[in-house]
């Protein structure tokens, strides 16, 4: 799998060893990470670039964005480019993990896209981690929507779907998966 890290930069000087550890952790299952962006820079360097700079830059994350199949956060650090790279792979159909140590941002929490998954880790319990993230991988691979078909439906069903995709704050498309998904479940 290719997967997109991210983390905030400012937040490497307290975190860099769990975010080593995360990428490691992806790599050693024999995947592509793209993460570069944040191991190998410093938030210095990216107060020194220029608009262009940070337009290139912006481009660049996100194609490795689109290339990625899925996205793995380190959230304990409260950023605003993680948040906003985040929106971005949710809204390219990418699933998320954002990890955490502390606890995560109540947006996070009530957001209900089902591609968003949020693990609370501890660094020193590695083998848990290791398990968290292998789940997730497996998650990943069943959630990446492959197939297309025609629906067609009446107009007294499209108002239930308008309302309670509206209630719950949903695209028709990702009610209609929900409802699927819970019925195939039980």
């Amino acid at each position: 799998m290719k997967i997109f890290f991210h983390a905030s930069i400012y937040g490497k000087r307290f975190y860099e060893k769990q975010y080593k550890t995360i990428v490691e952790i992806c790599e050693s299952n024999k995947n592509q990470v793209y993460s570069d962006h944040i191991l190998k820079r410093n938030y210095r360097d990216t107060d020194k670039f220029s608009r262009e700079d940070h337009e290139r830059d912006f481009r660049k994350i996100t194609d490795e964005i689109k290339k990625s199949d899925a996205v793995i956060v380190e959230g304990t650090y409260p950023s605003i480019g993680t948040g906003h790279y985040m929106t971005i792979a949710l809204s390219y159909l990418k699933p998320v993990l954002v990890l955490y140590q502390k606890n995560p941002h109540g947006v996070l929490v009530g957001n209900p896209n089902r591609l968003l998954f949020l693990e609370k880790y501890n660094i020193k319990d590695l083998d848990k981690l290791k398990k968290k993230i292998a789940r997730f991988m497996l998650l990943a691979k069943k959630k990446t929507l492959k197939n297309r078909f025609n629906l067609m439906l009446d107009d007294e069903m499209v108002e239930f779907l308008d309302i309670q995709a509206k209630k719950l704050n949903l695209s028709k498309a990702d009610l209609i998966r929900q409802m699927i998904s819970e019925k195939a479940k039980g």
